[in-house]
């Protein structure tokens, strides 16, 4: 889970709407402050929350723990996690942390923002397919997360790419190819369905266009052979240097002294995709048919 910023608030007021289209509630909050980026715009994002629930009967505190929301809200049996997001935090990663650590602590989480254009993007992310680019015929194209693929072995994978430029790195599932692909252990990469589909859909990674890997579905992302890739990489605990190994034989084909010149050779660590049951586990399904019960959504509106 990402870390919080503990922040310190000032208040605002609401005025409260409905949207039944989307069967939660939006709160419009009005305040007379400004609407700066960072630290800045989540306190006060965070205050004008603060001060609504208060109004409507929470009680509320501030953890010290940076693990924490900056808000916690409790009426009754009722528990939300306010979660202030600007602007730079609409990312798939962010979201589906603050509401992975929210219902995994059994509270709803309380996402608040500060323009229609971020409250758009949020919407977008939480609407289905919950946190994927899209979904066609039951496949699905992922975003990519902060974290590597561990390899068996050890290490973790990578590509090689020409050019000082970051790679386009896409992830998405697929029909083919048919027949054995790299699995995880209890897992049939051959089994087929009543129409010749497989029965685990095939994960691909693509760099640029051209597809790198392929394995049996996203449970196969934990702990892949390393020959599933290209190459390796992993840091020697002896001399503190990084070994690029090539993925098909194991061997060692680079050396670096650090992690910025394995990077300036062109070797990309490849991101592992953000899965949505993955990171939300059990609450996906429950977000696939509506989000009513596991978040809501305010935004600050500024007066004019």
């Amino acid at each position: 889970m990402t870390n919080r910023d503990a922040e310190r608030h000032e208040r605002a007021g609401r005025v409260p709407t409905e949207t039944a289209a989307n069967r939660f509630r939006i709160g419009i909050l009005g305040s007379t402050m400004s609407d700066p980026l960072g630290d800045a715009a989540r306190s006060r994002l965070t205050a004008a929350a603060i001060h609504t629930l208060e109004r409507e009967g929470y009680d509320v505190h501030r953890p010290e723990s940076s693990a924490e929301p900056p808000a916690i809200a409790t009426r009754g049996a009722e528990s939300v996690s306010v979660e202030p997001l600007a602007s730079d935090d609409i990312d798939p990663t962010t979201v589906a942390s603050r509401l992975g650590h929210a219902a995994s602590r059994d509270r709803r989480a309380l996402f608040v923002v500060g323009s229609a254009a971020t409250e758009r993007r949020l919407r977008e992310l939480l609407s289905a397919p919950v946190l994927v680019v899209d979904e066609r015929d039951g496949r699905r194209r992922f975003h990519s997360g902060p974290d590597r693929i561990p390899v068996q072995g050890g290490g973790y994978a990578c590509v090689h790419v020409e050019g000082p430029f970051t790679p386009e790195i896409r992830w998405r599932e697929t029909d083919t190819p048919i027949g054995p692909v790299p699995a995880a252990p209890g897992i049939d990469p051959t089994a087929m369905d009543g129409t010749a589909r497989p029965t685990v859909p095939r994960l691909l990674c693509e760099v640029d266009g051209e597809v790198v890997a392929v394995l049996a579905g996203v449970e196969s992302l934990r702990m892949p052979p390393a020959s599933a890739f290209p190459f390796s990489y992993a840091r020697n605990a002896s001399d503190k240097r990084f070994r690029v190994r090539r993925g098909h034989d194991g061997r060692v084909i680079d050396d670096f002294a650090g992690f910025a010149a394995m990077r300036e050779a062109g070797y990309v660590p490849l991101p592992m995709p953000l899965v949505p049951e993955h990171v939300l586990g059990e609450l996906v399904e429950p977000l696939a048919d509506g989000p009513e019960g596991h978040w809501e959504l305010v935004r600050i509106v500024e007066d004019g």
